[in-house]
């Protein structure tokens, strides 16, 4: 794949609408994993990046941090689908 072409779900273990545990140790904020859901795919600067959109529960009130988290495919597993 070029730098310029769009990513594909087709080459990852979860696909837009799925369930994920991302491992959030190298992003910034308060959580080491977040839970959420699969909202997009897209590259940046020949990166591919993933968007989770992460369960409201995750956070105290009153923080900063919340709603969606982009982060590396790598960092990003799947849960079991219910």
């Amino acid at each position: 794949m070029s730098d310029t072409e769009s990513p594909s779900f087709e080459e990852y273990d979860f696909n837009h609408g799925d369930r994920v545990c991302v491992d959030w140790t190298d992003g910034q904020g308060p959580l080491d994993e977040v839970v959420g859901t699969v909202s997009g795919i897209s590259r940046s600067a020949g990166d591919v990046i993933v968007a989770v959109e992460a369960d409201d529960d995750q956070y105290l009130d009153n923080t900063i941090y919340y709603g969606t988290h982009d982060c590396a495919p790598e960092w990003v597993d799947p849960l079991e689908q219910s």
